[in-house]
């Protein structure tokens, strides 16, 4: 905000500025850099344990259950997405340290790799983000109804196929590469032609804009059925009361116990998925405004491949940072705060990591430990040997002089 403020400061005192002649600020990018560190060094290895557990503990918790499976199975998916996501964080690291140099993006290979990756990873992520909100709604309306795992399959290799096709379409008919830009910090699909713009510029609006309809409406439902139950269950708790029939004494009261801990379970399990709906709306919205924003300006004015530079013109500092703090920086956040939300609402993952933690964290303790015991082992076996030695040469001496000094034969044969 400090430096948004100092430039828009700057171009009010002098309008003539263009972006081109406008010094980035190290800091800013040394502040990026940073930024990014923290996110592959909490979200690389918390995602990686999200997979561990949700492909061990996970599946085992859901079998028999049809929908847990389904919901563990987007859980695995949208963990290896996320990990993806911060693992490729680190050429962008790396350019920012060194001013905006292309280093790693020099690699035009390495350019096209990332900058595919970069066009699927986003997009399947809020992709996985509305299957796992839509299904949750569904459950709540219908608890008996069992998802299916083959549809889900079927939606995710239709929708990946549509956005290999999406990304190739304008590369194979040779009309937009990828390419490094300095403004971005990153590798992009830059369009050559003016239907390759538009083309590029609507799919990417309506990707990240229609997902976000079904998800807002499944998120408000759920949140009004939520609301619903709890007011029933209070009314229920205060203008009757529970009678206790002889079947339920005899029983101890355990399936009125067990019902209700799956109610819990399910309230739970709902309101952890509206946190994470949540956190998708809030660190995505900025990008959807990016996106809307140059396809608006690419039929307003007309321009090649500079649209989303027209748009911020006269802000210098929102043609610097707002694209790669849009499109990298609040994806990048978004991958890093999912396996703190797992660990915050799922139990199941709070012992596993407990557990794992707690464990290696003993096994470093004993370490010490380890080590002073086999140096004391190391240093009774060498007095032992010494011990030996020493008496095998008592013996040798008194046989030689029992024997009168014998031969040296003899001796020798004595102390071997």
């Amino acid at each position: 905000l400090y430096f948004i403020q100092s430039n828009l400061r700057m171009t009010n005192d002098s309008t003539a500025v263009s972006w081109e002649d406008h010094k980035v600020p190290p800091a800013a990018d040394h502040l990026f850099a940073g930024i990014y560190v923290f996110c592959t060094a909490i979200g690389l290895p918390g995602n990686i344990i999200s997979i561990v557990f949700f492909t061990t503990s996970g599946i085992k918790a859901s079998r028999g259950n049809v929908n847990k499976a389904f919901f563990n199975t987007v859980y695995i998916l949208t963990a290896v997405v996320d990990t993806l996501i911060c693992a490729t964080l680190l050429p962008q690291i790396v350019s920012f340290l060194r001013h905006r140099e292309e280093a790693w993006f020099g690699n035009t290979a390495f350019c096209y790799i990332w900058g595919i990756l970069w066009e699927v990873l986003p997009y399947m992520s809020v992709f996985l983000v509305g299957i796992m909100s839509i299904s949750r709604t569904c459950i709540l309306i219908k608890p008996l109804h069992k998802l299916s795992m083959k549809t889900l399959w079927i939606f995710i290799v239709i929708y990946l196929v549509f956005l290999i096709f999406r990304t190739a379409l304008p590369v194979l008919m040779k009309d937009a590469s990828y390419m490094f830009w300095i403004t971005e910090v990153y590798c992009y699909e830059m369009p050559i032609a003016d239907w390759a713009y538009k083309f590029n510029s609507i799919t990417r609006t309506t990707t990240l804009a229609v997902p976000v309809i079904p998800i807002c409406i499944s998120c408000i439902t759920s949140y009004i059925l939520i609301m619903t139950n709890e007011r029933r269950q209070a009314a229920q708790k205060k203008n009757k009361k529970k009678a206790v029939t002889k079947k339920e004494i005899m029983s101890g009261g355990g399936g009125g116990s067990r019902a209700k801990k799956a109610q819990t379970s399910t309230m739970h399990a709902t309101y952890t998925i509206l946190i994470f709906t949540g956190t998708y709306i809030l660190f995505n919205i900025p990008v959807f405004l990016n996106y809307l924003l140059m396809a608006i300006s690419s039929y307003v004015t007309v321009c090649d491949n500079d649209c989303y530079l027209r748009a911020y013109e006269g802000y210098p500092f929102l043609i610097w940072y707002s694209w790669n703090f849009t499109f990298i920086m609040c994806v990048a956040l978004n991958s890093t705060a999912n396996p703190v939300i797992y660990y915050w609402r799922m139990h199941n993952v709070q012992d596993y990591v407990n557990k794992k933690v707690s464990s290696t964290s003993m096994r470093i303790l004993k370490i010490p430990t380890q080590i002073n015991s086999q140096i004391n082992a190391a240093s009774s076996r060498v007095d032992s040997i010494e011990k030996s030695k020493l008496s095998n040469e008592g013996v040798s001496g008194k046989r030689g002089t029992k024997n009168g000094g014998g031969s040296t034969q003899t001796e020798n044969d004595i102390s071997v």
